[in-house]
């Protein structure tokens, strides 16, 4: 695994951050909202990182 894959998928993450936050903003009103989709959205980057990593670990 290496830093490209892991610096691609941050990138890929953003979109979602933005809209998404932009969606719970819109519906809720509240920043709370906000920041539990993004501290949602963190959780599940770094569960894709730690597993891409640990899936390049077993094949060498």
């Amino acid at each position: 695994m290496n830093w490209a894959w892991a610096f691609g998928i941050l990138i890929l993450s953003i979109v979602p951050g933005i809209i998404g936050g932009g969606l719970f903003w819109h519906f809720f009103e509240k920043w709370t909202a906000v920041v539990v989709w993004e501290v949602i959205l963190l959780f599940l980057l770094s569960v894709v990182i730690s597993k891409g990593y640990k899936k390049a670990e077993e094949k060498h």
